[in-house]
């Protein structure tokens, strides 16, 4: 059977974050069994489409998936396997809040099937997690940590922030070392994007918030690449790092192109080359929208697309396949951009595959552009 992904949105949070552009609402309890009723009449009217597949991974992400009760987690895999068949080594991740997290929601969550958890820490550090809005404290995340050790859960991940207003490189450095002394297989580690329209943005447009300049946000990267390098997490893709065998594989398949099927509110999915979305709102999303912005993509859009996503991997593009796929070598009309590129130190070619350099990597987005207008 075709692998198919599942990502499942739960769009339901305590409060928003100052960052946060996402597709969440706090304040929305009472919609909470109304939203689930049609995710699951959702994911049901793709049971004969998609008959043929088998569920490798699912990721509930938002929001926090962990406030809402544990039931309706348990629910929608239980329903999920009574639809598709399920891999016999399923990774199955729940994204959450260390501060929602309680042993009888982990108890849930182990006995539906979860065995990966994704935990927002993003800073060690209380005022900066006061300053982003975070519900949690310091002290809660270690708490969260061991809650879920003692629940059974062993593959654990934590999202961590860099470049925050005011975030110093000893802070950083702070946060690092508390994240490694829990003893997490993976990190995620991202650089904070000022959103428009968020809270954030406000500040930052008023002057009461500075963001570090990209000189000081690329030495905060590097330290994060070092620091988490020696002590046994490598990276393998721009913002992630883990220990052998636990890098995150849902989130390889979008990294690679392959199916998933984007159920809730604002989910996107990629299926069979045609990508979808559902309502941004959750108005939207309850009053039935379905399967909104369909478009087939050509191949000069897979070939961005494989071009973008690859090169965020540490294993980079893989030219043989690309040869395969698109009936001609990617060399072909870029070697011009591929030598200047090279002796720039931004990519290496070796082994079959293009990959971007560490420096690279700290401008993935220009090296992408340059060697797409290079084929035009």
């Amino acid at each position: 059977m075709k692998p198919l992904s599942l990502y499942i949105h739960v769009p339901f949070c305590r409060s928003k974050c100052a960052y946060c552009d996402f597709a969440s609402f706090p304040g929305r309890e009472g919609e909470w069994g109304r939203y689930f009723e049609a995710l699951w009449g959702e994911m049901e009217g793709w049971r004969d489409e998609l008959s043929d597949r088998e569920v490798a991974t699912v990721f509930f992400g938002g929001g926090t998936p962990t406030l809402v009760d544990a039931g309706y987690i348990e629910e929608t895999l239980a329903r999920a396997r009574r639809i598709w068949p399920f891999a016999p080594d399923a990774e199955i991740t729940l994204e959450g809040n260390p501060g929602t997290l309680t042993p009888q929601k982990l108890a849930v969550y182990g006995r539906a099937g979860v065995n990966r958890l994704s935990m927002g820490a993003q800073s060690f550090d209380d005022g900066l997690l006061q300053s982003l809005g975070r519900i949690h404290t310091a002290a809660q995340i270690g708490e969260a940590v061991r809650m879920a050790r003692g629940a059974g859960f062993s593959n654990i991940n934590l999202d961590l922030m860099y470049a925050l207003p005011g975030q110093t490189m000893a802070q950083w450095r702070d946060t690092l070392e508390a994240a490694l002394g829990l003893g997490v297989p993976h990190i995620s580690a991202y650089s904070l994007i000022v959103e428009e329209g968020t809270p954030m943005a406000a500040r930052v447009a008023r002057g009461e918030a500075v963001v570090p300049d990209d000189d000081a946000v690329n030495a905060l990267q590097r330290e994060a690449v070092s620091r988490l390098a020696a002590a046994g997490l490598a990276r393998y893709e721009i913002s992630n790092y883990a220990r052998p065998g636990f890098e995150c594989r849902h989130n390889l398949v979008y990294w690679n192109r392959g199916d998933y099927l984007g159920l809730g509110c604002a989910a996107h999915s990629l299926v069979d080359g045609t990508r979808f979305s559902n309502p941004a709102t959750l108005d939207g999303y309850l009053s039935g929208a379905r399967r909104l912005d369909q478009q087939r993509l050509t191949a000069a859009d897979a070939m961005e697309e494989t071009l973008m996503l690859s090169t965020r991997t540490t294993r980079g593009l893989d030219l043989a396949a690309w040869s395969a796929a698109f009936g001609a070598p990617f060399e072909r009309g870029r070697e011009a951009a591929l030598a200047k590129l090279a002796a720039g130190g931004f990519i290496e070619i070796s082994d079959g595959f293009l990959r971007l350099t560490p420096r690279g990597m700290q401008v993935q987005d220009a090296v992408v552009l340059e060697l797409m207008e290079a084929d035009e």
